[in-house]
């Protein structure tokens, strides 16, 4: 009997070591089952980048408008914050691989030797700040130069770059309908998603503004006016087309979704974009002026009383005022990463390195806050080298590709505008299509393998 019952017990206590190892082992392939399915589709697709690097660019290009989503994602891998970082680095590794692009001897364009006189100026700085500092605002201000640089290796051929207007429609109609749901759903509700307040979640009067797939309202409505401004030129010069037809149907659901953002910013921006293209050759855009003059005198109270407050003007104007003294007393600049998105960053990253982060919420500023009279002096050579190239692309293109030109153009025309405003550079991802976008334009000319 007691034989019997030790036997028992035993084969009872063996049998629960089994189940709580078998329970033990479900457990952990149900934790890395994420990453299974992730490594599942990231291995082909790193494959096919291997091959193809275009196909790197483009993704980069699909995704980043959604990369704000991360923050209400109930389980995401340590990292993945940095996916976009590390696809381009990818990218442009694969472009170094034999084989993987047509060698051609090119030279490189001016603009890229503006570029390097700015990157300088902020390499400089980086190295007499040193620490995190230095790191983080080398890296904000200048990483996605690298997507250029892999461009420029790998040039995007016709129906690539097809793809890419494509691609910019349709998240540009996605994140606009996510945007105008934000203003059905109420604040309480983005609350309970995931989203912060006054981080993701901010008003102006009584309205929440959209902030869709992005972190904060200025990211959105600067995405939604570079989409507007490069897909209408490419839509009108051939409005037969399906995919332009329901671009244009589509428009007035992105313009919505834009107010609702109350970025005064964007909005001057894609004026000065539209105004741009209606002289340039699209007379047709002048159309809708009166309609939206008249839109304008008969908006509800509320809405206009929100939208034309001038408090956020004036605390930037203050905030010049304030800081002055510190540029005039250091001339070459107080160091990189010290102010807006850069200065947040670091702080985030290393809590010792200053409680208080001041936002110029101007780019030109920033530039002479940081970076000195030199940075200032190098920012503005980039602007203008930029445009002239631009410009001079417009000039020898043709077809699809002097249309996606234009509009380029357009849309950098409205951020040296916006630049007076906001820290335009610093806002994604402004910073990530500036460089790609220039990049396909510049190249748009050269056949790619």
């Amino acid at each position: 009997m007691i034989g019997a019952a030790a036997l028992g017990t035993a084969l009872m206590l063996t049998a629960a070591a089994a189940d709580n190892s078998a329970n033990t082992y479900v457990g952990r392939l149900v934790h890395a089952l994420p990453l299974l399915l992730l490594a599942a589709v990231a291995i082909p697709v790193l494959v096919a980048v291997l091959q193809r690097p275009q196909l790197g660019i483009l993704l980069v290009a699909a995704f980043v408008p959604f990369h704000g989503l991360l923050a209400i994602a109930p389980a995401k891998p340590p990292f993945a914050e940095g996916w976009k970082e590390a696809l381009t680095l990818f990218t442009l590794a694969a472009t170094f691989i034999p084989g993987a692009v047509r060698r051609e001897r090119r030279p490189w364009p001016k603009v890229w030797q503006s570029a390097a006189v700015y990157f300088a100026a902020g390499a400089v700085s980086a190295v007499l700040v040193g620490g995190t500092q230095g790191v983080v605002g080398l890296k904000i201000d200048y990483f996605w130069f690298l997507l250029a640089i892999a461009v420029w290796r790998a040039p995007l051929n016709l129906r690539e770059r097809d793809r890419l207007v494509s691609f910019l429609m349709l998240d540009g109609l996605l994140t606009a309908l996510y945007g105008l749901w934000q203003q059905l759903a109420g604040a309480g509700v983005l609350i309970r998603l995931g989203y912060h307040y006054d981080e993701n979640v901010r008003f102006t009067g009584s309205f929440v503004r959209s902030f869709s797939s992005f972190p904060t309202p200025f990211n959105f409505a600067y995405f939604l006016t570079l989409v507007v401004l490069v897909a209408l030129p490419t839509c009108l010069d051939d409005p037969r087309r399906a995919r332009n037809r329901a671009f244009l149907l589509a428009l007035p659901v992105l313009l919505l979704a834009l107010a609702f953002t109350f970025v005064r910013g964007a909005w001057l921006a894609l004026g000065l974009g539209l105004a741009y293209l209606a002289i340039r050759r699209y007379r047709v855009l002048l159309f809708p002026v009166p309609f939206a003059l008249l839109a304008l005198a008969v908006l509800p109270g509320s809405f206009s009383t929100s939208a034309l407050a001038s408090g956020s003007f004036n605390e930037r104007k203050v905030g010049w005022v304030d800081n002055i003294s510190k540029v005039v007393s250091d001339p070459f600049g107080n160091g990189i990463g010290l102010t807006g998105a850069s200065g947040a960053k670091t702080a985030e990253v290393d809590r010792n390195s200053f409680a208080f982060v001041y936002e110029p919420d101007n780019q030109y500023f920033k530039a002479l806050y940081e970076l000195g009279v030199l940075g200032l002096w190098a920012l503005l050579l980039l602007y203008a080298s930029v445009l002239l190239g631009l410009r001079k692309a417009e000039r020898h293109l043709s077809g699809p590709d002097q249309a996606l030109a234009m509009g380029v153009t357009a849309n950098f025309i409205g951020a040296i505008a916006a630049s007076a405003v906001s820290t335009w550079l610093e806002i994604s991802p402004n910073e990530v299509f500036l460089w790609l976008l220039l990049a396909v334009v510049l190249t748009a000319d050269l056949e790619s393998s």
